[in-house]
């Protein structure tokens, strides 16, 4: 009785992760249209698709084929998502990276290893393809670590919008630990159980990714735009020489902080120059990041208006170029110490 409820919790685990997988695959592929990156996770999506419907024609169609064979065959085409999940990290971490030749080696060296096992049945090669995919894991774990710290300082560069970051990448890292661990341990003692745990785990890992990455479009849109400028260097100032005057009109007369999507790239076309030049000025002569250099504008808006109006802080944080009162309420805090409610009370006093 027990096995029954067991297996028939194993074959609807299968199922729900099929389903998910087919949804994150549509949302993908009608987002994919526009951007690079969410179509790269369309295609990766679909892989996974394929992959769910090869071991449903091996587990439930074909018979009569040794499952001792079976089960390190489909363990050994599941291990090459993994390789593939690198790729997918490197390129939501570094978007102008486009290393089709990286995908292509991997996949010759897993299914060539694939076909290998399947002709001679050797458990050789099987452990050695094991081994090769926990290597491939830990470099996902620390590469995922350190480009997360990096590529969230650079949006701090280019962007002024906080609620741009990587930091939910964090949470899937540790996810992605604990799946292969269940993964390691649902292979090395195979049981419906396991493989139920392991099935819910890995829907739960990739509707979250598709889920951010579908959320995350404007920075990965806006990222798209950002061209390899990074080795570029100035050779001279003369032909910016009445930049300083354009980007103080920029945000004197302009207001162009007001924009609650304004990126560096956006601010350079405005002054007439390019991302590199913007980016040295604000770092090195203002002595201050893009981000806070921005925002520290719209605080001082927000300011003027709560001591010049009665508007609403929802309101407020709008018209000062905020995405949201909760990220304008966060870095009202943390620039000035106090709330904006307290700072409203205090300049109702003073008046």
């Amino acid at each position: 009785m027990t096995s029954n409820i067991i297996k028939s919790l194993c074959d609807f685990s299968f199922g729900m992760l099929f389903m998910a997988q087919l949804v994150c695959t549509g949302a993908m592929y009608f987002k994919g249209r526009v951007n690079d990156l969410q179509r790269m996770m369309f295609w990766f999506m679909l892989y996974l698709v394929v992959i769910s419907i090869a071991e449903f024609c091996v587990f439930y169609i074909i018979e009569d084929y040794p499952l001792s064979l079976t089960s390190p065959i489909t363990d050994i085409v599941e291990m090459t998502v993994v390789p593939c999940a690198l790729f997918v990290l490197i390129r939501i971490t570094n978007p102008l990276i486009k290393q089709c030749h990286f995908i292509i080696a991997n996949a010759l060296t897993y299914y060539g290893l694939l076909i290998a096992y399947a002709l001679t049945g050797n458990m050789v090669i099987y452990n050695i393809v094991l081994i090769f995919t926990i290597a491939y894991s830990v470099v996902i774990i620390i590469y995922g670590y350190f480009a997360v710290k990096k590529f969230n300082k650079q949006l701090v560069t280019n962007f002024s919008d906080e609620e741009l970051s990587l930091y939910w990448l964090k949470y899937i890292l540790y996810l992605y630990i604990g799946l292969m661990l269940l993964w390691t341990i649902a292979t090395l003692y195979v049981s419906e159980l396991m493989t139920t745990v392991y099935n819910i785990s890995t829907m739960l890992l990739f509707c979250l990714l598709c889920y951010f990455v579908y959320r995350q479009e404007d920075m990965l849109s806006a990222l798209n735009c950002i061209k390899a400028e990074e080795n570029i260097k100035e050779k001279s100032k003369s032909h910016n020489y009445d930049f300083e005057d354009r980007f103080k009109k920029a945000f004197e007369k302009d207001r162009i902080y007001l924009n609650p999507k304004l990126n560096i790239e956006e601010l350079s076309m405005a002054v007439g120059t390019n991302r590199t030049y913007t980016s040295n000025y604000i770092n090195q002569q203002l002595h201050t990041t893009f981000y806070e250099y921005v925002n520290k504008w719209r605080i001082n808006h927000a300011k003027e208006l709560m001591k010049s109006t009665t508007l609403p802080l929802e309101e407020i944080a709008t018209l000062s170029g905020f995405n949201s009162r909760s990220s304008f309420r966060r870095y009202f805090t943390t620039a000035t110490g106090e709330t904006p409610g307290v700072f409203r009370k205090k300049a109702k006093q003073d008046n």
